[in-house]
């Protein structure tokens, strides 16, 4: 059984697919479930991130495509940019709230189907 720290990290800064095939030893995940691996709830991320904060976010600066949030003037932003065009745009006054629809995004833009 891999430590839940292992997985979460995984989860928010690496490559859950390439982590998944290796942990199972095959070379891709068609017939195998991510569930086999990743054994954290979406409550064990959220607590993770509460001890140790969230990933950086990509800077806002760069016209990358993906999921972007910042906190400026106790507000948080978040949105997705894709081909320069933003769209989804959110503000949360709550931080426990916007943290919290974060985590969710993060997870579910890992593409396991986990979450």
């Amino acid at each position: 059984m891999i430590d839940h720290n292992t997985q979460i990290k995984v989860l928010l800064y690496g490559n859950p697919y390439q982590f998944a095939c290796d942990t199972l030893n095959v070379s891709d995940m068609r017939n195998h479930s991510y569930a086999d691996v990743f054994t954290v709830t979406e409550a064990d991320v959220f607590a993770y991130t509460e001890k140790y904060g969230l990933p950086d976010s990509p800077s806002i600066d760069r016209l990358t495509d993906g999921f972007y949030y910042y906190e400026e003037q106790g507000t948080w932003h978040t949105f997705f940019r894709e081909r320069g065009i933003t769209f989804d745009a959110q503000q949360f006054s709550d931080t426990q709230t916007a943290k919290t629809y974060i985590v969710s995004m993060l997870l579910k833009l890992t593409m396991t189907g986990l979450y």
